[in-house]
């Protein structure tokens, strides 16, 4: 998950359909957020439920895959390099924000009538570096990613898939978990480890200039998901799973078909930000209305309210990282020089199993 605009050089390395897919798969999270947000605020936007519910097995699918696919240096990096510039950067962002969710979760209790869950929220705090709480379950199960991937980087690339595979079968079933990020964790591991393995299929994929094969893909996802949705068939043993690989498919014919919206793009190589600022903003916009005649202003317009909340969230979330990075409180986004360092070049005799490629 990128975090900041990309060098010159960077740039000239990326592939548009990735940033693109990036800024599809956050402001699908976004609008989820935003549709859960506003249900809480009390309005009637249940039609968005049922649209996020449907784009589900793309959203995080899509985004754990892109996610894994240049991951590989850092299976090469020695163990020093990786937690300290990477796995660092999730555990720092992941507590500061952990704690500004926390705060701004109240308001939501504020308007379910629930407030104030004081007590829980602290030991909700004190438990999260094992039980994650709230949204951030995404940066947390990414620190763990990429640790248990540099952990069994000797081990051959189709067992880990096969092991991830079957316990992403079974916890695609949606049975009830104990834990977002245990149970998030357990669902899309395959897909940051099939990231890492399949890379080069996946790109040869990606850029193919076979825009039937793509259409098919996305018109297969599509099909498949209106069906599990229609039929209540997601708890089917594989439907899901299979949902959810098509899933990120379909993601990526959609990611090639957007791509020349470049402010898709654009959004794609700011991910960091957007995810860990949106959802506190969202709550702060949704705690306004419920507490404001704008909750009656707005009723008749509910329906279209979602996406307005979920593009105005992106919107703040940048400006506010544009306004923070060249000062004291950029902390907010990255630890502090004493404890991170640049990244070494990765060690190029370092085994990694067979599958994998460099970018």
């Amino acid at each position: 998950m990128s975090h900041a605009a990309p060098t010159p050089r960077a740039a000239a390395e990326r592939i548009p359909w990735i940033d693109t897919g990036r800024g599809i798969a956050i402001l699908l999270v976004t609008l989820y957020h935003s549709t859960n947000w506003l249900l809480g605020a009390g309005f009637h936007v249940e039609w968005w439920s049922t649209v996020d519910n449907t784009l589900a097995s793309l959203r995080m699918p899509l985004f754990f895959t892109l996610s894994g696919l240049f991951a590989t240096k850092w299976l090469r990096a020695s163990w020093g390099d990786l937690l300290r510039s990477k796995v660092l950067l999730f555990v720092w962002v992941f507590l500061i924000w952990e704690t500004i969710g926390a705060l701004f979760f109240q308001l939501g209790l504020v308007m379910q009538d629930k407030c104030c869950g004081v007590r829980d929220t602290v030991v909700g705090l004190i438990l999260a570096p094992v039980m994650p709480i709230y949204e951030l379950w995404f940066i947390w199960a990414l620190a763990i990613f990429f640790v248990v991937a540099r952990a069994t980087r000797s081990i051959d690339s189709r067992l880990q898939i096969g092991v991830a595979a079957a316990i992403a079968f079974v916890a695609l079933m949606n049975w009830p978990g104990i834990n977002d990020g245990w149970e998030g964790s357990a669902k899309y591991y395959l897909f940051f480890v099939g990231g890492i393995y399949l890379r080069q299929w996946i790109i040869r994929y990606g850029n193919t200039r076979n825009t039937a094969l793509l259409a098919a893909a996305l018109g297969v996802w599509a099909v498949i998901s209106v069906v599990l949705g229609l039929f209540g068939l997601s708890h089917f043993p594989g439907a899901y799973f299979v949902n959810s690989i098509a899933g990120v498919l379909g993601g990526i014919a959609l990611s090639r078909f957007l791509m020349p919206v470049r402010l898709l793009g654009r959004i794609g190589q700011q991910t960091l930000p957007i995810y860990l600022a949106h959802t506190p903003i969202i709550l702060a916009m949704a705690f306004v209305i419920h507490e404001t005649p704008l909750l009656g202003l707005l009723t008749p317009v509910a329906m279209i309210l979602p996406p307005i909340l979920a593009g105005l969230a992106v919107i703040l979330a940048l400006r506010l990282h544009a306004v923070l990075a060249s000062t004291p409180a950029r902390l907010l986004y990255e630890p502090p020089l004493v404890l991170a360092r640049r990244p070494v070049r990765p060690r190029p005799d370092a085994p990694v199993a067979p599958g994998s490629a460099t970018r």
